[in-house]
């Protein structure tokens, strides 16, 4: 009799121990699991704290989402207000100290740096999610093929005109050049298309518009080859440039200040820049519209994406708490909140379908729907300053356009130090 008890009360400790042993299984996947986000799951409250880095800019906006956050889980999020550079810089070398973030706030092109330095860890959410951001966004914030942020927003240039100097907007570029000569006084002064240059951002539409160039070639792994630059190919592009500083459309100059002043003051019929001059335009009462650059010559200008998000430490304990926390910035009402708090356009879909009612909006959305990614290596600084002083070199009348872009694409190699 005793020892059947003693035998059912073995076989129970047994079962207990299997149980123990299941849970605490669990738990451990739980913790130990990759960085998968993303799926639809029930909100759970779980104890701890999430850092965050933003830059003042976004520091009010995710203090939001964390208040909201921290209803829904229990999980209380600290706000580390910080200069935006500072950002990347302080988090390499934070990081691996313990005292860095738990996820950073920052644009995509700092991505291959902080990759490479094994800053921030690989994003893993499901195709079904991946699905609902912009396609641009993702390939934006992936490196190698591997997702390292989470896009909210996407933003670069378009063609901007003045409503009262430019009644209806060209619809090719042939129109474009008759009303930008029928505009054009230098004596006024008064421009009918103007953008700021020789640095070649706002016109890298129409360096792009003929479809040969690159900024950087693709390894077989799908990351940049920094030693296959090229720009050269730009050429055709660059002596369409080259003919509206010739002809006089352009002056060989334009700083941001002159294009933005021009702008303001009702002098400009045409530029090429991105949401940031809106506000400029419209607090000065200057009626704008926007469309997308017409083709050139039968190419379409692809511009410059840029794309803010969040990219999680490497570094960071707390990994279960940000997939929570993803889960959480995954939404539509989330994206949302940080549309309402910084306009921009979302890069988020289904959020992005509920402002695209908005036509300026709308327009520069048009616009960048065939961009391309600003490139998320950090050569690419190195690679901005030589690539426009050749440029200046084009406004100048100094060099041919292929001449110019053929030197630098020797000195970025040489600076790159490629072989």
């Amino acid at each position: 009799m005793f020892f059947n008890r003693q035998k059912n009360l073995n076989i129970g400790e047994r079962k207990m121990k299997k149980n123990r042993l299941i849970f605490l299984l669990v738990l451990m996947l739980y913790f130990l699991c990759p960085l998968v986000a993303g799926g639809k799951k029930e909100a759970v409250q779980i104890k701890g704290k999430l850092t965050i880095w933003a830059d003042d800019t976004r520091t009010k906006i995710f203090r939001d989402i964390g208040k909201e956050f921290k209803e829904e889980t229990g999980i209380d999020v600290e706000v580390t207000e910080m200069l935006l550079d500072d950002i990347r810089e302080q988090a390499i070398i934070m990081a691996p100290t313990g005292k860095g973030p738990d996820i950073l706030v920052g644009a995509h092109d700092w991505i291959g740096k902080l990759v490479v330095n094994g800053t921030i860890s690989e994003i893993k959410l499901p195709k079904e999610t991946i699905d609902k951001f912009d396609a641009v966004t993702i390939e934006a914030m992936s490196y190698g093929g591997n997702l390292y942020g989470i896009p909210y927003a996407r933003e670069g240039v378009a063609l901007i005109y003045n409503k009262k100097l430019v009644p209806k907007p060209p619809e090719s570029w042939e129109e474009l050049l008759i009303i930008a000569r029928k505009l054009t006084d230098p004596k006024k002064p008064q421009y009918g298309f103007i953008y700021e240059h020789p640095f070649p951002y706002n016109g890298f539409p129409i360096l792009s518009s003929q479809g040969k160039g690159y900024i950087f070639g693709k390894n077989p792994d799908g990351t940049l080859n920094i030693c296959d630059i090229g720009i050269e190919g730009f050429v055709e592009g660059a002596e369409i440039y080259d003919s509206l500083i010739e002809e006089g459309i352009l002056p060989p100059e334009v700083s941001w200040e002159t294009m933005t002043g021009l702008l303001s003051h009702g002098q400009a019929g045409m530029v090429i820049s991105g949401p940031w001059a809106i506000p400029i335009a419209k607090s000065a009462d200057i009626n704008v519209g926007v469309i997308p650059l017409p083709t050139i010559n039968g190419g379409t200008p692809r511009p410059f994406v840029g794309v803010p998000g969040i990219m999680v430490s490497t570094f960071s304990n707390n990994q279960a708490l940000i997939r929570e926390f993803i889960d959480h910035f995954v939404t539509k009402e989330t994206m949302l909140l940080m549309f309402h708090a910084d306009p921009r356009i979302p890069a988020y879909l289904p959020a992005y379908e509920e402002v695209s009612d908005d036509p300026i909006l709308k327009a520069f959305a048009e616009s960048i729907e065939k961009g391309i990614p600003l490139p998320n290596v950090p050569e690419m600084r190195k690679t901005w300053t030589i690539w426009a002083d050749a440029m200046a070199m084009i406004a100048s009348q100094k060099m041919e356009p292929l001449e110019a872009l053929r030197q630098a694409t020797e000195q970025i190699k040489k600076e790159l130090e490629c072989k």
